[in-house]
């Protein structure tokens, strides 16, 4: 599974987004943007991570998965 990570100063996470899985069709495929300082990785989402809900404990673990700028 594919997953968008927006990353800020020094690497911290500050977001993720789920690819293909629009609640609705008008929801339309967007997708998070970067703003100043900060970077979008594409990345393939660890197995074990797939079913964390927690964005606190998702952006925890992801720490060692995401490149850094």
């Amino acid at each position: 599974m594919k997953i968008t990570v927006v990353t800020g100063k020094a690497g911290k996470i500050l977001g993720t987004a789920h690819h293909g899985q629009a609640a609705k069709p008008e929801a339309g495929d967007g997708g998070p943007i970067a703003g100043p300082g900060q970077s979008v990785h594409v990345i393939d989402l660890p197995h074990e991570l797939e079913r964390v809900e927690d964005a606190g404990e998702l952006h925890r673990q992801l720490k060692g998965h995401v490149p850094r700028r």
